[in-house]
C-alpha cells in the first residue's frame, strides 16, 4: 500500500525515492485509503503554485492516480482505528488513516515521509512502514 508522498514521488517530476519503482511495478497490487486522492491533489497544486511543475503535468498526474490504485479503502471503515492511532502515537490524523489501513491488512505502508516512518518506528509499528529515502533521478 502507498501514501500520497510515495504516489507523488512516483507520478510527479523531481527527485525519486529509491525503491518506489520496485513497488509500483506492474505486478504489484496498490492499495490506499481514499484520502490519497485529496492529499495527492494538494501536493500537485502546491508544486504548480511554486512553479516547480507545470499545470499540465500536475493535471495529468491527478487524473492518472485513480487508474493506478487497484483498491481504495473508504475512510469511514478506518476512522475509529485512525483516531486511536493518532491519539496514542501523536500521528497526524491523515497519517493515521494510512497506518490504520496498513495494520488492518497487515501490510507495509510505502512512504517517502521520513517523519512518518520515524514516528511509526518509535511507536513500535516499524514492520508496517517502509521508507523509501530520496535519491536523485539518473
Amino acid at each position: 500500500m502507498l501514501d500520497a508522498s510515495a504516489a507523488a514521488d512516483w507520478l510527479l517530476p523531481g527527485p525519486r525515492s529509491a525503491g518506489v519503482d520496485a513497488f509500483v511495478r506492474p505486478s504489484a497490487r496498490r492499495i490506499a485509503p481514499d484520502l490519497i486522492f485529496a492529499e495527492f491533489a494538494s501536493v500537485a497544486i502546491k508544486l504548480v503554485r511554486r512553479n516547480q511543475i507545470s499545470r499540465t503535468i500536475a493535471h495529468d498526474a491527478v487524473r492518472r492516480l485513480p487508474r493506478l490504485i487497484d483498491e481504495v479503502a473508504p475512510l469511514d471503515t478506518l476512522a475509529g482505528s485512525a483516531y486511536a492511532l493518532a491519539e496514542r502515537h501523536a500521528f497526524s490524523a491523515y497519517d493515521a488513516f494510512y497506518l490504520a489501513l496498513a495494520l488492518k491488512r497487515d501490510l507495509a505502508l510505502v512512504t517517502a515521509d521520513a517523519k512518518l516512518a520515524r514516528s511509526a518506528t518509535e511507536g513500535g509499528l516499524a514492520r508496517h512502514v517502509r521508507l523509501v529515502p530520496p535519491e536523485s533521478r539518473p
